[in-house]
């Protein structure tokens, strides 16, 4: 895996994604190494360039950039893995995924997490704390503050997804 340096690492999006609710996204790497056939990722200019790659100053980088986002822009989710795969088999050595969690902690911004990776589980204590912490966009407070009454329990749906 190459290690590069990059100048930025938080996209901020010109209109918040209507699926996903994020307002940026982060990605420290470049390419990945499951290589799924069906990702959409191949035919972009994202999955050009062979090796994939980790941003190794992903987390210093995402440091100064929240701080200027939080207080320019505002708080807003951040999408975790919407471009190439955070928590791919070389995050267990560079940890930049967690260490970027580490920060987005410490700024308290909303996440959303994309992934196939078992080693999310390793963070899961980190994300808890987020989830406790994070300071929603104001016109997102009033969607979480209860489910819709015709919402399965999560229980329910984890146990109809293991039957399939």
């Amino acid at each position: 895996m190459r290690e590069i340096y990059v100048k930025s690492v938080l996209n901020r999006h010109k209109k918040r994604d209507s699926w996903f609710l994020d307002d940026y996204s982060i990605n420290p790497y470049t390419g990945c190494q499951y290589n799924c056939v069906y990702c959409y990722i191949h035919g972009s200019i994202y999955g050009r360039g062979g090796e994939p790659a980790v941003k190794v100053n992903s987390p210093n980088i995402l440091e100064k950039q929240l701080s200027r986002a939080k207080r320019l822009e505002g708080y807003g989710f951040i999408s975790i893995s919407s471009a190439t795969e955070a928590w791919q088999p070389a995050e267990e050595r560079y940890e930049v995924t967690r260490r970027c969690l580490e920060v987005i902690k410490r700024h308290r911004f909303p996440v959303h997490c994309l992934t196939k990776s078992p080693l999310i589980l390793r963070d899961l204590n980190i994300l808890a704390e987020i989830d406790k912490r994070a300071i929603l966009p104001d016109d997102l407070k009033n969607r979480w503050t209860r489910s819709p009454d015709n919402i399965l329990p999560l229980n329910t749906r984890f146990r109809d997804l293991q039957d399939i």
